[in-house]
């Protein structure tokens, strides 16, 4: 992690134990996920007391590279100290949960790869039908159509231009889109 845990209270003293429960949790998502950059954890009690007990609630702010976590959890029951680690566990364990499905969920995300940029020469172009060829510089003939050029350069273009383009396979064999004319 980039930054070390910030940990925030309200309406709540401050305590080590809960204090390094929260870092030993932290570790642990650390361990989950390396990608982590910052963790900010509230721990928060209502401002007045209840006669049976509080309601604390939890908050986990994980950043991580793309959508952030955030978790929140409440616990009312039993001893307020109980409450407070039990609340913060809870948060914990949720925040588990929801990143490993988060790390699943981005496994999945593919990477769009582009063709790289050929060089080339014109040696056919038929005008009135809107198509030509080029020779690629690896040797290939490629087909390409008037829709891959800017329309100033359509009207530029001649037998022997040199031109940039990135080459596809399509059905019929390898096609050019992208195409520019290179002054």
């Amino acid at each position: 992690m980039q930054t070390a845990p910030i940990i925030s209270y309200h309406n709540l003293d401050s305590s080590p134990a809960i204090e390094a429960l929260v870092k030993r949790r932290v570790e642990m998502l650390e361990n989950l996920e390396d990608r982590m950059t910052a963790c900010e954890v509230t721990i928060e009690a209502p401002q007045k007391r209840k006669r049976h007990g509080r309601v604390f609630k939890v908050r986990l702010y994980v950043h991580l590279p793309g959508p952030d976590l955030t978790v929140s959890r409440e616990v009312g029951q039993g001893c307020a100290q109980d409450d407070v680690t039990l609340a913060v566990n809870r948060a914990f364990s949720a925040a588990e949960v929801q990143l490993k499905r988060h790390k699943k969920t981005m496994a999945r995300v593919e990477v769009k790869h582009h063709q790289p940029i050929r060089h080339g020469e014109v040696t056919l172009l038929e005008r009135e039908l809107g198509y030509g060829y080029l020779h690629a510089d690896d040797g290939k003939e490629v087909y390409f159509q008037r829709d891959a050029l800017s329309s100033e350069d359509w009207s530029r273009l001649e037998k022997g231009s040199q031109i940039r383009f990135r080459a596809f396979e399509g059905e019929k064999g390898p096609f050019a889109a992208a195409v520019t004319l290179v002054d």
